[in-house]
């Protein structure tokens, strides 16, 4: 029997008794569109939770800690920072340096305009790069040693708004410029709208906002280096040479910072604890921490680097990378370690609702074996005229087969559609709730245990369907079709031939 025989027999079959065909296909419809809406949710809380880590912080980037580490973990000094650029997989490693000492930036005329209190970060000139800044404009630092009293920096893209008006008081409202914020999305993730903008030859073009150009002013750090006889501060002024503006859209430190290189940090250090009086320090040019060598119990806090950033090239290879560290004895944090905790929390609770939907389509795979098994007693006859002709055992069993799997793949292309229509409705379920007047909330990240998500990303998708979810769906609807209807077609192959023919 050819294979169109097989087809147009099982089709004609499923036809003669369309009542419960349908009520057997409906049954595989609800547990397919269960499983799939369950999975959708879960999927679109996932990509919502990468888009919303993505915003707090680099996925690839892990952050190394000098407290909490094993007893005898070595120093995270500049030793170790090489050793983390050799790890496998790491593309940079640069020190976090937040030095101890406090100063402020003016600009201007006379300084008319300062920023009473500057972040400045130490960090690896040639690391600035390949941990994925974004320069706005000009060029990377280069580490070059400008002189005495001559300090290379990159700007923040935001840290322009950190200046004040120096002659205006503090109510009149031009005293300083501030961000603006276009969207609440905006104002969560701390991107205004009114950032320095340049184009191509560095001109910038929207001046409008800000004070001054901070790539063309005359910029000084004002080193603040204690207090004279009568009380007044004492300072030390160093010439700053802006070379750029930088950006992270996930690191508010970058943005708001004053970046110069390790090396002129160290410089500064000096002068600082030179002129204030104080003692250099660790030795070798390492600026150790002020916890160097707190024991609190099981771990201790190691001398060095506060902080050190690790740049990984792909988020696939930063469980292995994360791992060769601890195996040093460092604590370290990354935002890839909370995406694993909260892909771990959202997977069970899929699990747990993609149950109830395996539920339904097992009581749909039961339903097509019982379907299968009443068409045998009532094509007994058939079957044994099947037989009697010549038709293979082969034959017969394939057609029960094709039926079977038939079913499962009808259902499954209806509920895929199904889940399609529940997904949209979902996904405009707040604006038709908005549109008919009522007020709340889809909460759909609460059932993963995420409601914080909803309040941050208010326009986040509820449910999403990737294609490979629809492929998964339809072999597997077909597949618990084919796995039901094994049995009764093995029962068809087993009957009688002259038994079945003398059947009633």
């Amino acid at each position: 029997m050819k294979i169109s025989d097989l087809f147009r027999f099982s089709v004609d079959n499923l036809r003669r008794r369309k009542g419960r065909t349908v009520l057997t296909v409906i049954g595989v419809v609800v547990g397919v569109c269960a499983i799939v809406v369950m999975m959708s949710l879960g999927i679109a809380v996932n990509l919502a939770t990468d888009e919303m880590l993505q915003n707090w912080g680099d996925l690839t980037k892990i952050t190394v800690q000098s407290y909490g580490a094993q007893q005898g973990t070595p120093d995270l000094d500049d030793d170790m920072v090489t050793k983390f650029k050799a790890l496998d997989h790491v593309v940079a490693a640069t020190p976090m340096y937040y030095p101890s000492f406090y100063g402020s930036v003016t600009a201007g005329n006379n300084n008319r305009y300062e920023a009473s209190w500057a972040n400045v970060i130490g960090m690896d000139a040639d690391a600035l790069e390949p941990m994925g800044y974004e320069l706005v404009t000009g060029n990377w630092l280069d580490g070059q040693n400008l002189g005495k009293d001559k300090i290379q920096v990159m700007l923040g893209v935001q840290s322009i708004f950190n200046f004040t008006d120096s002659r205006l008081s503090w109510n009149n409202p031009n005293k300083q410029k501030y961000p603006e914020y276009d969207t609440e999305e905006a104002m969560y993730s701390g991107i205004p709208s009114n950032l320095p903008q340049y184009d191509e030859n560095g001109t910038l073009l929207n001046p409008e906002n800000f004070f001054f150009d901070p790539m063309t002013s005359k910029l000084t750090y004002r080193l603040e280096v204690g207090y004279d006889d009568e009380g007044n501060p004492k300072y030390k002024d160093y010439e700053l040479v802006v070379t750029g503006l930088i950006n992270s859209n996930n690191d508010w430190d970058i943005r708001y910072g004053v970046v110069m290189s390790m090396t002129d940090v160290k410089k500064i250090e000096a002068d600082y604890k030179r002129l204030t009086g104080q003692s250099s320090g660790g030795g070798g040019g390492v600026m150790y921490s002020s916890s160097f060598g707190m024991d609190t119990g099981d771990t201790v806090n190691v001398g060095g680097y506060n902080n050190v950033y690790v740049k990984v090239d792909n988020v696939s290879n930063m469980p292995a990378v994360e791992k060769q560290i601890r195996e040093i004895g460092y604590q370290l944090y990354s935002m890839s370690s909370e995406r694993e905790q909260i892909q771990g929390q959202v997977a069970q609770t899929q699990m747990m609702m993609g149950a109830l939907g395996l539920v339904s389509l097992l009581v749909a795979a039961l339903n097509i074996a019982n379907t299968m098994t009443m068409a045998i007693y009532e094509r007994t006859k058939e079957i044994g005229v099947m037989k009697v002709l010549g038709c293979k055992l082969g034959n017969i069993r394939e057609m029960f087969l094709i039926e079977s799997g038939a079913i499962g793949l009808v259902g499954g292309l209806l509920g895929v559609v199904l889940s399609y229509l529940l997904s949209l409705l979902l996904n405009y379920l707040p604006q038709i709730m908005t549109f008919l007047g009522i007020e709340g909330n889809i909460d759909i990240a609460g059932m993963f245990g995420l409601s914080y998500m909803s309040q941050m990303m208010p326009d986040m998708q509820l449910s999403i369907i990737p294609i490979w979810l629809v492929v998964v769906a339809l072999v597997f609807a077909t597949v618990v079709g084919l796995l039901s209807g094994i049995a009764p077609a093995n029962r068809a192959v087993k009957i009688s031939s002259l038994e079945a023919i003398r059947h009633e």
